[in-house]
C-alpha cells in the first residue's frame, strides 16, 4: 500500500439529555497506540461530533478531504441513533473504507449491528487498543481482516465472533492518550460534564487502572475481572503533563475502583501532594464506599479532592445479595457522613426497579438516601442491558417483555414499569422531590464551587427529569 494508511476515528453525538461532553480518552488511547506502534505507516485524524454545530457538513468535509481507508466509531448505548442516521453518509463518502465499530455497545450488540447495518464491516470486542492496531496493520499488509483476534464480522452464513485478544497486562506500556489530536480547550465550554460539578473550568478525565474484581449483575465486563494498574509514577507523570503542557487544573478520576489497592492509592496521592501542583480532584465514580477509611478520605482531601461519588444502588440487604454488590451499607453511610463533615461534596448513586424488587424495597432505598448526609443523589431506573447477568434475570422473571425495552438508555417507560405495570417514573420523581425538597439543596449550594455553572446544570437536569 502506497503512503501512510489514513485512519479516521469518530466520536458520535448523542440525542440523550443531558448531552454530556467530556474529553474522549478512549478514542485518544486508540490513536496514541496506533501512532506508537505504526509510526509513519499511518496518518490519523479524529472528529468529535458532540462539539459540532453542523455535524453532517463537518463529517462530510472530513471524509471527502481526508479519504480515510479505515473509519473507527466509538459506541455507547445512547449512540444507537447515530448508526441509523450517519452510517449511510460515511459509506457514501468513504466507499472503500473499512468501517469498524467498537466500545461497550458494539461489544454486546455486535450481531445486531452487523445484521442491521450492512455498512459496518467489523466490530471490535472488548478492550480496543491491540485489536484495532492489528486490524489497521492487517489493512496495511493487505491481509484478511476477518482473521484478526478480538473482532466480530459476517461469515458465510452468520455473524462470527473470533477468539478474544488477551488484555494488556502492562498498562505503563500503553502511551498516554493522544491529546494533540484535540483542542482540549473546546471541552471546557458551557456543556454538561459527567461529574455535574466543576471546581476548575480546565478539567479532564483520567484513568489509572482497568477492570473491577466484583461481579455485580448489572455491569458489562469490558476489561475483565483482573484489575490491571498503572504504576503511581506513570499515572502522576500524565497528570504533570496535562498540568504543565495543557493547563489542566482539575482531574476527574474514572477508574472502576481507584481505592482497590490502598497503598497504591496513598502513594499516588502523596506524589501529587509533593509535586507542587495545585489541582482539584473529583470522582464521578471510581471509589467503592465500604473500602474507604477515614484516613483515606483525609488523604484524598489533602491531595485536592473536593468531591466523591459512591454507588450504593439499593438499601435492601436482600437485593444487595441478588445483584451481588454485597456492600457494607452501614460502613458506607459512616464514610458519607465523615466525608460530608470534612467539607467534601458527596454524591450517591441509587438504582430502583431491579427485576424481582418490591415497591417496599425501592422505598427503603429512597428513605436511606433522604436520611443520609449525601449532598447530591441520582436515582436511576434499572436497565437490564444485553450482555449482563441482569438481562438474563429479567428474561427469566418477565419473559413477555420485549428485548427492545432493555436496550434503550432512557426509555419512556422503564423496564420494571413495562414488566409490572407499576409507575416507576412517578416513584423516581418522588425520590428526587423528597431528596432535594429540603434544606439539603441550600446546604449543598453553599458547598459547591462555581455556583452559577451548577445552577445551570440543576435547572437543565430538573427539566429532563420532570419531562419524563
Amino acid at each position: 500500500m502506497d503512503g501512510p494508511t489514513r485512519v479516521l476515528l469518530i466520536k458520535p453525538y448523542t440525542n440523550v439529555r443531558p448531552a454530556i461532553v467530556d474529553v474522549p480518552i478512549g478514542p485518544l488511547y486508540l490513536l496514541s497506540y496506533l501512532r506508537h506502534h505504526l509510526a509513519g505507516a499511518v496518518d490519523t485524524k479524529f472528529i468529535d461530533l458532540r462539539l459540532s454545530r453542523h455535524r453532517r457538513a463537518e463529517l462530510v468535509s472530513m471524509l471527502t478531504g481526508f479519504s480515510p481507508q479505515v473509519v473507527g466509531i466509538s459506541l455507547l448505548t445512547f449512540n444507537r441513533a447515530f448508526l441509523d442516521t450517519y452510517l449511510p453518509v460515511i459509506r457514501a463518502h468513504a466507499p472503500g473504507a473499512l468501517i469498524v465499530v467498537g466500545g461497550p455497545y458494539a461489544t454486546y450488540h455486535y450481531a445486531d449491528i452487523l445484521d442491521r447495518h450492512r455498512e459496518v464491516d467489523v466490530a471490535v470486542i472488548g478492550e480496543g487498543e491491540r485489536v484495532f492496531l492489528n486490524l489497521v496493520r492487517t489493512v496495511i499488509e493487505e491481509g484478511d481482516v476477518q482473521s484478526v483476534k478480538g473482532i466480530a464480522c459476517r461469515g458465510a452464513d452468520a455473524v462470527a465472533c473470533n477468539e478474544r485478544e488477551p488484555y494488556i497486562e502492562d498498562l505503563d506500556a500503553v502511551p498516554f492518550p493522544d491529546y494533540e489530536a484535540i483542542d482540549i480547550r473546546r471541552y471546557w465550554g458551557n456543556h454538561p460534564e459527567m461529574n455535574g460539578v466543576l471546581a476548575k473550568k480546565a478539567y479532564t478525565h483520567i484513568i489509572s487502572s482497568r477492570a473491577c474484581p466484583y461481579h455485580c449483575v448489572y455491569c458489562h465486563n469490558i476489561f475483565g475481572k483482573k484489575v490491571r494498574k498503572r504504576s503511581p509514577e506513570n499515572f502522576v507523570v500524565e497528570i504533570e503533563l496535562l498540568y504543565h503542557q495543557y493547563g489542566v487544573r482539575e482531574f476527574q478520576i474514572i477508574d472502576d475502583i481507584f481505592n482497590i489497592d490502598r497503598p497504591r492509592m496513598h502513594d499516588i496521592l502523596r506524589r501529587i501532594m509533593s509535586s507542587g501542583m495545585k489541582i482539584k480532584i473529583a470522582f464521578p465514580n471510581g471509589l467503592r464506599g465500604d473500602l474507604l477509611t477515614h484516613e483515606d478520605i483525609d488523604l484524598l482531601q489533602a491531595a485536592g479532592a473536593y468531591m466523591i461519588t459512591l454507588a450504593i444502588e439499593t438499601a435492601s440487604v436482600r437485593m444487595q445479595k441478588i445483584i451481588r454488590k454485597h456492600l457494607d451499607i452501614p460502613r458506607v453511610m459512616d464514610n458519607i457522613a465523615y466525608a460530608a463533615s470534612r467539607g467534601l461534596i458527596v454524591k450517591g448513586y441509587f438504582m430502583i426497579g431491579f427485576p424481582g424488587e418490591t415497591v417496599e424495597e425501592m422505598k427503603q432505598t429512597i428513605d436511606l438516601a433522604v436520611k443520609s448526609k449525601l449532598d447530591l443523589a441520582h436515582f436511576f431506573t434499572v436497565i437490564p442491558f444485553e450482555g449482563t447477568e441482569l438481562a438474563e434475570m429479567a428474561r427469566a422473571l418477565y419473559p413477555d417483555v420485549g428485548r427492545e425495552v432493555a436496550t434503550h438508555y432512557l426509555p419512556a417507560r422503564p423496564f420494571y414499569q413495562e414488566a409490572t405495570g407499576y409507575n416507576l417514573n412517578r416513584l423516581q420523581k418522588t425520590a428526587y422531590l423528597r431528596f432535594y425538597g429540603s434544606l439539603r439543596t441550600v446546604r449543598t449550594f453553599l458547598k459547591i464551587p462555581r455556583k452559577l455553572h451548577r445552577l445551570q446544570r440543576w435547572a437543565a437536569f430538573a427539566l429532563d427529569v420532570f419531562r419524563a
